[in-house]
């Protein structure tokens, strides 16, 4: 499949439409051989392996039929829109059926459940209550709609994940081959090393480079943690912290330009506006993001005394990028490329050739080509599988209309009030992402939320990101923080801790969306003046709930200390001067007290006054 779409696409030999047919035939293929219908126990297991392969082979010849079908018939379903033949019927249900379990046995049952319950409430819409109500319809119709038209298995998600996600993680996948994790950290630590905490700051500053291009927080943790929990471990940091610091930065890749986890051309294609658009609106929020997991870590590291590291152990970054100017121009010729104007394919496969060519020159082995194709191709396979179910729950969408009535009950339900709305948005936002890839997560939360927020007077792309950014920290929200329970196992450390200790850290990220949805100069759209203003505001913002949540600044923090600075980040929210005024009151004055009792314990300590006291 992998092979497939990196020749088919770029060189455009089919109709798009034909690709998503033959991608998901041979997605759902690979699946029903590499994943098991069941898994029986070892005793059972000779007679196990004769059932499940006869299940599998039946669900494997149903698979490659229905896809023949369809790609041969193409045109003539298009045309028939309406007036199917039974052969269209008996296809859909087929295909429906087989995309249901592709998703089980890609990422389990949640995203399963949530596709199920999507089709019960298209068949049962008639005894939904109020705003959820609608006529019903049979089975017949549910699936006519989600397999023979291009608004459910084959509409937008499998799309985006055939034109450009798939030649993206191809190029990931080499580029890792040819060691550009090892080198974007050495890069990272001589940017980095020398600061207080090094070794945190150096794993926010390398998976954000690396989250970028990643489609998962999960498995960006599973990259660079093998390289920088450990690492931070040495540095004095406690397990579960290295863990959450890992976790807190490698979700954050997901909103970090130029690729954003590859929901950057999702979010082009729904908005209709150009993918230097959508880049340009991730900047701001992505740097307070990255901000705010830097002062957390910053705040730490100085209440635990966690130095950067010697001179000894910092590379010069000229000679760190002279040794490895390979991987920092396969990199910087794909970003260029992208920003250059070029398409998202064509940056992609230019990118995947360059990097094929230089892993040439390391001298890369056979056995870690297939090893790294395998391992690409299994995670295209789980994207696709995911994004088609997605497909079903944005058919269900459309074809019931569940979209416009959620969006108008959460409406009432803020009474017309946009901070009310915007926690609605918040909370529903976050438990629709639990356990969802990137791209699933912008998918429904498009189609699901983000039309209420249209609905008040948010700018249109600050409604999209405002929706995305907090399905993204699903990832590191309990109960279901999949980032944090991965960099837990690298650890060693306990998943509970770890989550909440990363839910904590991150706490200042959750209001950086309720700054952009209020000023739409976070997101590039106003004077020069104007967007330096609201981020020096937003900054100091998100230092202070930084502050706050870390429960330090030059000492513990009182209660009502942190109490009264939670309230002057608060008044940065609102595009206010009387607001923002009193936001800047309050951080002088909390900077005054804080001082002044530092100077005050120094005397009394009979330190010197350049004494620093942790």
């Amino acid at each position: 499949m992998l092979g497939f779409i990196i020749v088919a696409q770029p060189l455009y030999l089919l109709p798009i439409e034909r690709q998503l047919t033959i991608t998901l035939t041979l997605v759902m293929t690979g699946l029903f051989y590499y994943r098991p219908f069941l898994k029986f126990s070892s005793s059972r297991q000779s007679v196990g392996r004769v059932l499940l392969f006869s299940i599998d082979s039946v669900f494997a010849i149903a698979a490659v039929a229905a896809g023949i079908y369809i790609t041969l018939y193409y045109d003539a379903i298009i045309f028939r829109q309406g007036a199917f033949t039974a052969a269209d019927s008996v296809f859909a249900v087929i295909l429906v059926f087989l995309a249901l379990d592709s998703v089980r046995r890609s990422v389990g049952w949640p995203l399963t459940v949530v596709c199920t319950a999507a089709l019960a409430y298209a068949m049962f819409g008639r005894i939904m209550p109020g705003a959820f109500f609608h006529r019903g319809y049979t089975v017949e119709r549910i699936t006519q709609q989600l397999a023979l038209s291009f608004s459910g298995l084959y509409g937008i998600p499998l799309r985006i994940m055939v034109r450009y996600v798939i030649l993206f993680i191809a190029f990931g996948t080499l580029l890792s081959l040819s060691g550009a994790a090892d080198f974007l950290v050495r890069f990272s630590t001589s940017l980095a090393g020398r600061y207080v905490g090094g070794h945190g700051k150096v794993a926010v500053l390398a998976s954000g480079l690396i989250g970028s291009i990643s489609g998962s927080a999960a498995g960006n943790v599973a990259t660079t943690g093998s390289v920088t929990i450990p690492a931070m471990k040495s540095a004095g940091y406690k397990p579960h912290f290295a863990a959450s610091i890992e976790a807190v930065a490698s979700t954050g890749g997901q909103i970090m330009p130029p690729i954003m986890g590859a929901a950057a051309f999702l979010m082009s294609d729904y908005l209709g506006v150009s993918y230097i658009t959508v880049v340009k609106a991730a900047v701001v929020p992505a740097f307070l993001y990255f901000f705010s997991a830097g002062t957390a870590i910053d705040v730490y590291a100085r209440s635990e005394g966690i130095l950067g590291l010697p001179k000894s152990a910092i590379p010069s970054p000229w000679s760190v990028a002279k040794n490895g100017w390979g991987y920092l121009g396969l990199i910087l010729l794909v970003y260029g490329l992208l920003i250059g104007g070029y398409s998202p394919t064509r940056a992609a496969f230019i990118g995947v050739i360059a990097a094929f060519a230089f892993s040439l020159f390391r001298k890369v082995g056979l056995r870690s080509y297939m090893q790294a194709l395998f391992e690409g191709a299994e995670s295209s396979a789980k994207l696709c599988a995911v994004t088609a179910g997605s497909g079903i729950v944005v058919g269900v969408i459309q074809l019931t209309g569940l979209g416009a009535q959620l969006a108008g009950s959460m409406v009432d339900m803020s009474n017309g009030h946009l901070f009310v709305l915007l926690v609605l948005v918040m909370i529903t936002s976050i438990i629709l992402g639990m356990g969802m890839p990137t791209t699933v997560v912008y998918v429904l939360l498009a189609a699901l939320v983000t039309p209420a927020l249209a609905e008040l007077g948010v700018d249109l792309i600050g409604a999209h990101f405002f929706s995305f950014y907090f399905g993204v920290m699903a990832a590191i929200t309990p109960p279901v923080a999949l980032a944090s329970y991965a960099a837990a196992s690298i650890a060693g450390s306990s998943f509970d801790k770890t989550g909440w200790t990363a839910f904590k850290m991150a706490a200042p990220a959750f209001i950086i969306p309720f700054f952009f949805a209020g000023n739409p100069a976070l997101m590039m759209n106003g004077t020069f003046l104007e967007i330096i203003y609201a981020v020096i505001c937003a900054a100091a913002g998100v230092w202070m709930i930084s502050a706050a949540a870390m429960n330090y600044f030059r000492g513990k923090l009182p209660w009502w200390n942190r109490i009264t600075i939670i309230i002057g980040a608060l008044m940065f929210i609102r595009n206010n001067t009387a607001a923002h005024i009193t936001g800047y009151v309050i951080l002088l004055g909390f900077l005054i007290s804080r001082f002044s009792i530092t100077k005050k314990r120094r005397v009394e300590d009979g330190c010197s006054p350049g004494t620093d006291i942790r």
